[in-house]
């Protein structure tokens, strides 16, 4: 399972450093490279609940291999790839592998351990697919630089294939479920959460009131609704609205989707602070993030461990507190304008995400039946990344305008610069930072003495997103609280392991 959570969590990141030489050998379009990032995370979305169902009805041990197996040809098919539009269908067809290679995954750890140990085994998973997570952009950097942009896409084949191998040799197939689903369901899903997750996307390079997003996010509205609509009225839906009625799931799901909301966008603002306030290259930057991801490396683990002990309240409520706590401090740290106060911050947050992961997807699992832990646990999936695309659409729309109505202010109180230049100077602050840190002269037209209102104005909008990622975090630490004891989850999550 870990083997080929690690193949995801490579995918997810390795692409970006080879973009620009993927254009250059593909001759892509600018709006065809966003498309290679955004086709697998779309179809990764679109798909986990799908995925998640399949693995109930057909076997979660026959799932995970079918989905090991088209997640590695897609991979080869992207390595192999003559064209912009070939290379997005191969990139769409592996988040469609994911999509149903990860549920079904989540499920047979849940399974294959028991109740005293299934934290643990969560946490090592987590803490295996995070590592390769973190070092996706420097292992694509060495592949792309070493060999060839294909290379990274030509990593996932023999892990994926060791994965089969050992899922056949140590895993016993169930029977195929004799179930009636609503099938015909599926495109209404599919369509209506592209629909909304585009839209969410995109949001902070169309706007948010541009007609596109408007359309999509009506239309996905729409199809959402149709769904509910048909899905109440069928004796066999595919959606099970049950589900949501379980706290312990509700709570699990919760913690998940808001770390992920507010993970993402710490880390994304985060870096655009280090570059256009401190100073710092790219590469600075992203090696200035590490403290944020390597710390849920060895904490997943120990998250687990305290599951399995105390129950999964303790280490959610001490894991949500570490991260709210982080979020603060980070947001009133950064107008101090130096790295070394941002770089505690991000290891209290690793932290917390370490003690959070494991426990919660424990607490959601653990309170779901054995015939839908499948759909459960594709639900939470996509959840996940609905999630990530929200942080970055609503902490990104934060930014850029509070960002921007700091900066007017600024240029038009000064009055030497022209109102038209606005757009070229807010592009050019991290070069004019990184010019000033290192003594060089500083882009044409921009004063030295604005300087510090230019990186005053960033720190300001970049605090306030933050603020509102610690106020996400809140709901769901708040409702930890709420969750039973070790005993009462003992005795609900041996409940749901017996057959139904």
């Amino acid at each position: 399972m870990a083997c080929a959570s690690s193949m995801i969590a490579i995918d997810a990141l390795v692409v970006l450093v080879a973009l620009p030489t993927i254009q250059r050998s593909l001759d892509a379009s600018s709006t065809g490279l966003q498309w290679i990032i955004s086709a697998y995370l779309l179809s990764f979305a679109g798909m986990s609940v799908i995925g998640g169902r399949i693995g109930d009805i057909l076997g979660h041990e026959r799932t995970f291999r079918l989905g090991t197996l088209l997640f590695v040809v897609a991979s080869i098919a992207a390595g192999l790839a003559q064209s912009e539009a070939w290379l997005i269908a191969a990139r769409a067809a592996q988040g469609a592998g994911a999509a149903v290679l990860r549920p079904a995954s989540q499920v047979l750890i849940f399974k294959e351990f028991g109740r005293r140990d299934r934290g643990q085994a969560m946490g090592i998973s987590s803490s295996i697919s995070t590592l390769f997570y973190g070092a996706a952009p420097l292992i694509g950097g060495l592949l792309t630089t070493a060999f060839s942009w294909r290379a990274i896409f030509f990593i996932n084949p023999p892990i994926g294939i060791v994965a089969v191998v050992l899922a056949r040799l140590l895993l016993t197939d169930e029977p195929p479920r004799r179930e009636r689903v609503d099938w015909a369901s599926a495109p209404l899903l599919i369509g209506a959460l592209v629909c909304l997750v585009l839209a969410l996307m995109q949001a902070r390079y169309w706007g948010w009131s541009s007609a596109t997003v408007i359309s999509l996010l009506a239309a996905g509205a729409t199809l959402m609704t149709l769904l509910v609509v048909r899905e109440r009225r069928i004796a066999h839906p595919l959606l099970h609205f049950e589900l949501f009625a379980h706290k312990e799931f509700a709570v699990g799901a919760a913690v998940i989707s808001t770390v992920r909301f507010a993970f993402v966008g710490f880390a994304v603002f985060g870096v655009i602070w280090l570059q256009d306030v401190v100073g710092m290259s790219p590469f600075e930057a992203g090696v200035a993030v590490l403290p944020l991801t390597l710390p849920t490396v060895v904490f997943a683990p120990l998250g687990g461990r305290l599951c399995d002990r105390l129950g999964p309240r303790v280490p959610l409520g001490i894991g949500m507190g570490l991260c709210v706590g982080a979020m603060l401090s980070a947001a009133g740290a950064l107008h101090r304008q130096d790295y070394g106060w941002l770089v505690t911050s991000y290891c209290v947050m690793g932290i917390g995400m370490g003690l959070c992961v494991s426990p919660a997807w424990i607490t959601a699992l653990g309170s779901t039946s054995l015939r839908m832990r499948g759909y459960a646990a594709g639900v939470i999936q996509t959840g996940r990344e609905m999630s990530a695309a929200l942080g970055l659409a609503v902490m990104g729309a934060i930014v850029a305008h509070l960002q921007s109505s700091r900066l007017r202010q600024i240029l038009q109180q000064d009055g030497r610069l022209p109102a038209d230049g606005f757009d070229r100077i807010e592009r050019s602050i991290g070069k004019a930072v990184a010019a000033a840190r290192h003594g060089s002269p500083l882009p044409t037209g921009i004063p030295a003495d604005l300087l510090p209102g230019l990186k005053g104005a960033v720190t300001t909008a970049v605090s306030a997103a933050f603020y509102v990622g610690a106020a996400v975090l809140f709901t769901a630490a708040v409702a930890v609280a709420f969750l039973p004891g070790k005993s009462e989850f003992a005795e609900s999550s041996r409940k749901s392991d017996d057959p139904v």
